[in-house]
């Protein structure tokens, strides 16, 4: 029988998966083969510049920002019935897109439907919907791709919301287990929860209690440099780090808009090329950007030209959709180019093996550098073209050991970057570097402007630090005020299966024995099982240090 290799965690190889697998393999092929200009499918092939969602090509965009009145439109709805039909709704658009659901003010959009209900009540419908999401409705294989930003909702009914879905998330499923969809996104904002006297700071203290025991919420900066002059209500995340902001055609916001295509540039093999020459790197990344904005925008027309997009103007879920003309609706969207492995690459150029962060300061003007010269070539293309692109700090969730591995036998042969099986995500301070979550996070931190298609920022910490919610204050507030633009906690969540316990479990679990262990850690912005991470990420994910604060 093929076998064929995932590439996301979150999916299932059953009786669908192998068969939607075996359908996007050929799929794949035929794009690459019959519509993909060669020099694109060259660097695709040759995991330079990787197209992702290749399957999607020219069949449908990939992520979306919306409210939830844009699935239910304005009929009236008990809270329970709202859940039910919003349930029904993400299952049918996750199935006509590529990728993520955002939306963008969850708590808010929901308080509409809140009568008398208590807040336990809404919790107990919430947790439904939570068991619902984590069906693998998608496709037959996966989960829906689904994030809830919420927290700068100050009416009764939207606090309530907020509260209800914190609860439903920490009660997870019936053993206890963490819900992995929706992702909960935590929306910052100093006038509405980060001060001590806004109106949902307690709100903010029972997000970082959540936290604190299941990774989940995750924080989105509203008031970071590049957020500050947008409507709060209409920007969020989409996907596990995705950002739409800026439009020519039409006002700051994220709302009925998305990402309609990303590729993902090897930062790596562009460096083993160079000869360890950092002109010369920069060349050809300069060579990369135009020829990936040429592929994207090749991308964008043969979509325009082949994609039925009926679903699309019935549902109007896309701005300026009302009107049936594709080009009309989908220039609202972006184009996101992407990168990874900034200081693998510039390990390689300087032939230095980095073990701790002092040894990269020396270079980071230099990789600051690197990426502002991405940025102002995205800037670029946005007059060039007319078209919204931006830079993305990719997840990079499959590529990063697909790079590797293509590298370790071409451009990277013999080199320890290629061999160690990963690289690291986009500018981020490698995961076996050691340094701890302050130094981290200043370091990170002055990249997360350039990256206006999205960014994060990860602290890893060694245990589950329930019993100490001011460490995860602390690190939240500081990454805040370092300007990052969304922030991510992990550790080692660990499930026993028979008795529920809850921890860093080594082998058998310490209260009953049992060897039946869920390990949840997070992927690429998402919570996934160990044993279903990528072959890369599972590289990664044994390297990984953590970023306590050493004592002083």
């Amino acid at each position: 029988m093929m076998r064929t290799a995932r590439e996301l965690a979150n999916s299932r190889m059953n009786a669908c998966g192998r068969i939607v697998k075996a359908g996007e393999a050929s799929e794949k092929n035929r794009i690459l083969r019959e519509i993909v200009l060669e020099a694109h499918r060259k660097a695709h092939e040759q995991r330079l510049c990787h197209m992702h969602d290749l399957e999607f090509y020219d069949t449908s965009y990939n992520c979306i920002g919306i409210n939830v009145s844009d699935l239910l439109g304005n009929k009236p709805y008990t809270f329970r019935g709202a859940v039910r039909k919003l349930n029904r709704e993400i299952i049918g658009l996750t199935n006509i897109q590529a990728g993520g659901i955002g939306f963008l003010n969850f708590d808010a959009d929901m308080s509409v439907y809140v009568n008398d209900e208590t807040v336990e009540e809404l919790t107990e419908e919430l947790r439904e919907l939570f068991f619902d999401l984590n069906t693998y409705s998608r496709k037959g294989c996966e989960k829906a791709y689904v994030t809830f930003n919420f927290g700068i909702t100050a009416t009764e009914a939207g606090r309530k919301v907020a509260l209800a879905l914190l609860k439903a998330h920490g009660l997870g499923d019936e053993s206890g287990n963490p819900f992995v969809f929706p992702n909960l996104v935590f929306k910052l904002h100093k006038e509405i929860n980060a001060d001590e006297m806004s109106p949902n700071h307690d709100i903010y203290l029972e997000a970082l209690k959540a936290t604190s025991r299941k990774m989940v919420p995750t924080y989105f900066n509203c008031d970071s440099s590049g957020n500050r002059n947008a409507d709060p209500t209409k920007i969020g995340i989409m996907g596990c780090r995705t950002r739409v902001v800026d439009n020519l055609y039409g006002e700051k916001s994220g709302l009925k808009r998305g990402k309609i295509a990303c590729v993902t540039l090897n930062l790596v093999q562009m460096a083993y090329d160079s000869v360890n020459d950092v002109e010369h790197f920069i060349s050809l990344i300069r060579g990369a950007m135009s020829n990936a904005k040429e592929s994207l925008i090749f991308r964008y027309k043969a979509l325009m030209d082949k994609a039925d997009f009926s679903e699309v103007y019935k549902r109007r879920i896309y701005k300026d959709s009302e009107y049936q003309d594709a080009e009309l609706a989908f220039r609202n969207g972006t184009l996101s180019i992407g990168f990874i492995g900034l200081w693998d690459a510039l390990s390689v150029i300087h032939a230095r093996k980095w073990n701790h962060l002092s040894d990269m300061e020396v270079y980071l003007d230099e990789a600051f550098h690197i990426v502002h010269v991405m940025r102002e070539m995205t800037d670029f293309f946005i007059k060039e073209t007319g078209m919204n692109f931006s830079l993305l700090a990719s997840a990079a969730e499959g590529v990063s050991g697909s790079f590797a591995a293509y590298d370790a036998v071409h451009a990277g042969k013999d080199m320890p970057v290629a061999e160690k099986g990963y690289y690291s995500n986009s500018f981020h301070v490698p995961v076996d570097v050691e340094t701890d979550f302050v130094e981290k996070i200043k370091f990170e931190g002055m990249f997360h402007h350039l990256c206006n298609g999205g960014s994060i920022t990860y602290v890893e910490l060694e245990e589950m630090p329930d019993s100490n919610v001011e460490a995860v204050r602390e690190i939240i507030e500081y990454a805040y005020e370092n300007d990052c633009n969304y922030i991510g906690i992990n550790f080692p969540l660990d499930n026993c299966n028979r008795c529920g316990y809850v921890g860093r479990i080594a082998s058998d679990c310490p209260c009953c024995g049992s060897s039946d262990i869920r390990r949840l850690r997070r992927v690429s912005g998402y919570l996934a099982e160990v044993d279903r991470f990528v072959k890369g990420k599972k590289f990664e994910l044994l390297d990984r240090v953590n970023h306590d604060r050493a004592e002083n």
